[in-house]
């Protein structure tokens, strides 16, 4: 296995722990009303999605940073792992709009906090997707060659 192969797989395993925890506790504690309300929950939320953001960006920047570890293959499948990132960050923009359009639609307005759990959704997104498109290119060009 490729460094970079390892660590998006390390990385993507870091990332799916992190948001599951993020969610896990986002449910248990009451949902958006709490976020909303309660200083410390947000806390807690914000402390698990800048950990878990901060590990990723660590091991990927550790291994993208070694040019011994890191070749023209590399580059290459870094360059299509964008690729997916850029889908899975659209798809999830769309998943957004539909499902918050269609809660609130007879409010008429979509509370202000999910500005921010939209945002940190799609940076998480953008983390995982990146990890799960170096893999899936590394699986492709093995495939294909």
């Amino acid at each position: 296995m490729a460094p970079l192969q390892r660590r998006a797989l390390y990385s993507l395993v870091i990332g799916v722990i992190f948001a599951v925890a993020l969610i896990v506790v986002f449910v248990t504690r009451g949902g958006i009303t709490t976020f909303h309300e309660d200083h410390g929950f947000r806390a807690i939320v914000y402390s698990l999605w800048i950990v878990g953001l901060a590990g990723n960006l660590l091991l990927m920047n550790f291994t993208l940073r070694k040019p011994v570890e890191f070749d023209e293959r590399d580059r290459l499948i870094v360059e299509r792992a964008q690729r997916i990132q850029l889908w899975a960050v659209i798809f999830s923009l769309v998943a957004w709009n539909i499902g918050l359009t269609e809660v609130y639609y007879e409010q008429g307005q979509i509370p202000v906090t999910f500005a921010f759990i939209i945002f940190m959704s799609i940076l998480i997104v953008i983390n995982l997707a990146q990890s799960a498109g170096i893999l899936v290119s590394y699986w492709r060009g093995i495939n294909n060659d």
